[in-house]
């Protein structure tokens, strides 16, 4: 079996944005997006972060992405010089070479594809470089949005598990998807 790998820098494009890591100077343009209200009802934290709060996250995610195998890919979504979005990739298990990844889109450019394009992007990612077999993503069931983006970008609903998680105080539901190498390279039959 082909060992996780890990990438120590990730640069990754598409049509229309990249992922790549995250740098100090993006501290103030990351909490105005962490803050925007539409994005942070999709969030899990349950405070809104503070910029000092945002500025120590970023050395912090810098120190454990050093990790072997590296456990978590927290990437910057660009447009040139323009953030639109982040995306993440955990590996939740390295002997199950599983992940799980997650997104969100600022305001302005919701609604314009840009979700599935970092989701595409985070599956290769996940696939091609660091190796997963497993690629899962959870959503709100009444998120009809995210949900089309995650079966756009050809993960399969597999249910919801009721209570899943606790937000702000409040017991949420999670609509589950996933993907496997096999059905992303082969054409999923």
């Amino acid at each position: 079996m082909t060992p996780i790998r890990s990438v120590r820098t990730v640069h990754l494009s598409g049509p229309r944005c990249a992922l790549r890591e995250w740098t100090d100077a993006d501290a103030p343009v990351l909490h105005a997006f962490l803050t925007e209200p539409a994005v942070a009802e999709g969030l899990l934290d349950d405070e809104t972060p503070t910029p000092e709060a945002v500025r120590a996250a970023l050395p912090a995610w810098r120190k454990t992405a050093a990790g072997e195998p590296r456990p978590e890919y927290r990437l910057a979504a660009v447009d040139g010089d323009r953030l639109v979005g982040l995306g993440g990739l955990s590996v939740t298990s390295v002997e199950h070479r599983r992940g799980e990844i997650g997104y969100a889109v600022r305001t302005a450019h919701q609604g314009a594809g840009l979700g599935t394009e970092i989701t595409r992007l985070l599956l290769d990612l996940a696939f091609e470089q660091v190796g997963l077999h497993r690629v899962e993503a959870t959503t709100r069931p009444d998120n009809v949005a995210s949900r089309r983006v995650l079966e756009k970008a050809g993960l399969r609903p597999e249910g919801v598990s009721r209570d899943h998680l606790r937000v702000r105080g409040v017991w949420r539901d999670s609509a589950r998807y996933a993907i496997l190498a096999t059905d992303r390279f082969h054409g999923g039959d």
